[in-house]
Parts: structure tokens; C-alpha cells; sequence
């Protein structure tokens, strides 16, 4: 079980991250604690909601610049269920200093990797308006885990010392690597090596009992390193830069490397190869600059213009955020603004490519609204002009439903009927009449509502839309002044006014939403 301690933010960015991972199904929302109203309907709970409740909240403190605090807890695997990472998770709050009552607290449950793992965001406020203390912060972070765990620190040192000793190695420095790849401190001091570990050292061995040990590279071994040759190359080239390299070596190979010298300079490397208990000087497989010899830029986005059109080939309905996805992951670029953009540079793309993009993006936004029913296909059809058979029926999922149903009704409840249409859009709200229904439509939550079907009274909406038109069926679009005063009645050669689009492609790709954040 590892606890790790996320960035801080003033802005509470770690509640856009969580819920965008909710809404793409990679997540759930699994507690809401001391949110005050709106932790009674969560569901209705924008994101929004729930960030401006935080930045409210730690403002009882404003010493404090970036109150989140945010940390994931993650065990190997699916070791641990949804229900006792929660149980953990609130037993490490106390343990941090977060358990006090009326402390808020968002906790998401992720399902997107091979390791369960719960992500919990609150304040560095306490409810008096103290500061919670963050002194040796992530020290203590790895001793609430381990006593959570009843972990048995003197057995975990000694299975891990005798792990060591079982591998491979030619150097004691290359011992020495073993454990600094595994999370722990190693140094020389008094003829001893120091093994140190949460800011203690947890055992000692003497210099000489590990010259003892080391052997030189046998048979197997150097045909092990040509095997690793391949690998490194391989996934180098796939990689954008060492810190990705590093990881996906280890996810996939069970492969740690140490670099030497300077961190963005570094002279050499070992490399702990656990699958085979094997520790090798990394020049005997691939010299530390051809190993950071990522490709150059101008490779980069040639092969990435290549690869968007395969993935286009393959995938006909991709979208931007899809692409950008892995375009980041192997590349080290993204799409945006109809270029391929890596660091400061940018190329276009073919114009064609940009096109076919923008569309696929248009009809995923359009699809984001959910259509219940065969007539709400027609009219997402026809207002956002996308053809019908881009779209499909969805589950009634749609959490923001309730909450435009409420809107609409407040409104038709305490509006007059010359007024209604105008009040619905101060909400936010488009109102059309097609195929004899009236529809509501809040862009900004990608809601479309049957105003009949949700049981709302439209005889203020048909007086407002006579009164307005002149009992005219075929008006189409009328206007007062700058905004729609009126219900647009939908058919063929219809127009939409800009407004009403609402920037379908404005989430063009992973770089902007995480900006926005």
C-alpha cells in the first residue's frame, strides 16, 4: 500500500481532474462529506459547486495561498476493494490531521489503471481556521500507511535485505542500487552501508560482507543484456522523455534504472532488472546518451502526422481528446488549433485531417447530451447540424438532467408567459418547439429535456410563443434585439444562431482542460 502527496492548488484543480475521470467512467465519486447544501443531492453538484465550496471554505484562512490537499492511495493491484480503500482512506485522514468533524472531503475511487487506488481531496484548513500541519509531511504520510497496515518495519527491512543479497550484482555500488530503487536511502558511512528509509536508517551491513557477494557477469547474464539493448531502444523511442522511459520500464519489465551525477546531466546508470535479480552497469548495454536520445522534434511530428492518419484509418470516429492521449504518450505532442504542437513549435496539419478531426469532435460534444429517444436524435440533428447517423440513443444517465428540469420549471412557475422565454435564457436555457414539443436545451450542461415528458406545463410556453409570433407555424427564429425571445421551431433550413452552438470543440484537447483547471 502506497500513500502519495499530490500537488497543491488555490484553485482546487484536483476536482476537475477527479470528475472529468468520473465522467469518462474511469472513476467514481465514493464520499462527499461536509459539503453543507449540496451534499445532499451530489448528483446535482457541479464541478464548479464543489471547487467554489472549497476555495470559500479555506478562505476562513487566507495566509494560506494553495489550500488542497490532495493525496492518492493506491495498492498493488486489485489487492483491495473499492469499500476498504474508503475504510483506509478515512483512517489516514485522522492520522494526517484531516479527521476533525466538519472538515470537507471529496474521496474518488479510480478503476483506470492496473492498481486500485483512491484519491482524496480537502483543505489544508482546519474547521477552527488553523492551518493543518504539513511538517515532514511525507514522512508521516508513510508511517500512518504502514501503521494502518500493521506493517512490521524491522521484518519488511530484513526480507528486503535478504532480497538484496539474492540478486545478481558485480559492484557494491550496484548493491547499493537495489535498494535505492526500491524507495529506500544508501550510503557508505564507518565501513558500513546505511540503509535509510522515511528519514530513518533501518539497518546496516558491513562493506566487506557485500564484496563477498558480488560476481562477475556470466553467460547468462550477457545474453540478458543483449535482450535489454533491444528493450531500451525500443521503448526510447517511444517515449518523450526519461521520467516516461522509467516508467514504462517498470510497468511493463519490472525494470528500475539509477542515474549517476547530475539529475538533467547524469554521466552513467545502473539498471535492476528484478525479473531476473540482475544488476548491470548500464554502458554494458547502452551508453547513457544514446539512452536519452530521444527523438528530435522534427522526427517527432513527422511520424506524428503519420500516426494520426492510421488512428483515423482505425478508428474513423476519434476524437482530439483521444488522439492527444497517445499523440502525448509516444510523442510528446498534442493537437491543437489544427497544428501538431510540441514546446514552442507547431506544424499544420493537412487541412483535410483538420476537418475530419473537428467533425468527430462536433458529433462526440453533440452525443455528450445524451439523446433519450429517437425525436431527441432528430432535433440534436438538426440544431447542431449533424447528420442522424452520427448519433444514438444513450441511457438515461444524464446526472444534470434533474437539476435543468428543476431550473425550468422555477422559471415557467414564477414567470409571466410574455417574459418566459427571456427568463429561460438568463438560465441559460434555449427553449425549442419541434415536432409539436417543447424541448429545453442548457448547452453548458449538455442537458436536453422533453419539457412534456418531465411533467412540466407548457401553456405559458404556448401563449409566450403565439403572443411572440403571431400564431405564425412557419416563423421561424424570431428575435428581439441580440438574444432568441422566442422558441426556434425546428425543420428543415433552420437557422441556429451562433450563441446557441456554445462552443462545441472549446475542450479541443488534453492540454486545455488541464490549463482550465
Amino acid at each position: 500500500m502506497i500513500a502519495t502527496i499530490l500537488h497543491s492548488s488555490s484553485s482546487f484543480s484536483a476536482v476537475r481532474y477527479n470528475e472529468l475521470k468520473v465522467q469518462h467512467g474511469q472513476a467514481e465519486l465514493v464520499a462527499m462529506k461536509n459539503f453543507g447544501a449540496i451534499e445532499k443531492r451530489p448528483d446535482l453538484a457541479s464541478i464548479q459547486d464543489k471547487r467554489d465550496f472549497l476555495v470559500d471554505y479555506s478562505a476562513r484562512n487566507n495566509r494560506i495561498k494553495k489550500a488542497q490537499f490532495h493525496a492518492a492511495i493506491s495498492c498493488k493491484g486489485r489487492e483491495y476493494s473499492r469499500e476498504e480503500l474508503e475504510k483506509i482512506g478515512w483512517e489516514y485522514l485522522r492520522r494526517m490531521g484531516y479527521g476533525e468533524d466538519g472538515q470537507p472531503v471529496l474521496m474518488y475511487y479510480h478503476h483506470d489503471t492496473g492498481n486500485n487506488h483512491l484519491h482524496i481531496v480537502t483543505s489544508r484548513v482546519a474547521p477552527s481556521g488553523r492551518k493543518i500541519s504539513d511538517s515532514n509531511e511525507k514522512m508521516r504520510s508513510l508511517k500512518a500507511i504502514e501503521s494502518i497496515m500493521k506493517v512490521d518495519r524491522k521484518q519488511q527491512n530484513s526480507e528486503m535485505l535478504k532480497l538484496a543479497k539474492s540478486y545478481h550484482f558485480e559492484t557494491v555500488s550496484q548493491f547499493m542500487a537495489i535498494f535505492e530503487t526500491s524507495g529506500y536511502e544508501a550510503y557508505k558511512q564507518d565501513g558500513d552501508i546505511c540503509i535509510k528509509r522515511g528519514g530513518e536508517v533501518q539497518g546496516r551491513i558491513a562493506v566487506k560482507d557485500v564484496e563477498n557477494l558480488c560476481r562477475k557477469n556470466g553467460d547468462e547474464e550477457k545474453k540478458r543484456i543483449c535482450q535489454l539493448r533491444a528493450i531500451l531502444k525500443k521503448y526510447r523511442d517511444q517515449s518523450c522523455s526519461r521520467e516516461e522511459l522509467e516508467a514504462v520500464l517498470k510497468k511493463k519489465f519490472g525494470i528500475s534504472i539509477k542515474f549517476l551525477g547530475k539529475e538533467f546531466s547524469p554521466y552513467g546508470y545502473m539498471l535492476v532488472d528484478n525479473a531476473t535479480k540482475t544488476v548491470f552497469k548500464g554502458s554494458d548495454i547502452l551508453g547513457v546518451k544514446e539512452l536519452l536520445q530521444f527523438q528530435s522534434r522534427e522526427e517527432k511530428l513527422r511520424k506524428a502526422d503519420f500516426f494520426i492518419e492510421d488512428k483515423l484509418r482505425e478508428q474513423p470516429n476519434i476524437t482530439t481528446f483521444e488522439l492527444n492521449h497517445d499523440l502525448q504518450r509516444y510523442y510528446g505532442c498534442y493537437i491543437s488549433h489544427g497544428s501538431i504542437v510540441i514546446g514552442t513549435e507547431r506544424t499544420e496539419l493537412a487541412d483535410y485531417l483538420v476537418q475530419r478531426i473537428k467533425f468527430n469532435d462536433k458529433v462526440d460534444w453533440v452525443q455528450g447530451f445524451s439523446p433519450v429517444d429517437e425525436a431527441q436524435v432528430r432535433l440534436l440533428s438538426k440544431l447542431f447540424n449533424v447528420p442522424e447517423d452520427n448519433l444514438h440513443i444513450a441511457p438515461d444517465t444524464n446526472v444534470n438532467s434533474q437539476n435543468v428540469i428543476y431550473r425550468i420549471q422555477e422559471v415557467i412557475e414564477n414567470s409571466p408567459a410574455k417574459d418566459v422565454f427571456d427568463d429561460l435564457h438568463a438560465e441559460g436555457i434555449w427553449t425549442y418547439h419541434f415536432e409539436g414539443r417543447f424541448y429545453g436545451i442548457d448547452t453548458a450542461k449538455r442537458t436536453v429535456v422533453n419539457m412534456e415528458a418531465a411533467g412540466l406545463k407548457t401553456d405559458k410556453l404556448r401563449q409566450g410563443r403565439d403572443a411572440d409570433v403571431m400564431t405564425s407555424e412557419k416563423k421561424h427564429h424570431v428575435t428581439s434585439g441580440k438574444m432568441p425571445r422566442v422558441t426556434n421551431e425546428i425543420g428543415s433550413g433552420d437557422h441556429v444562431t451562433q450563441d446557441a452552438r456554445t462552443n462545441y470543440g472549446e475542450v479541443d484537447d488534453e492540454r486545455a482542460m488541464i490549463r482550465r483547471s
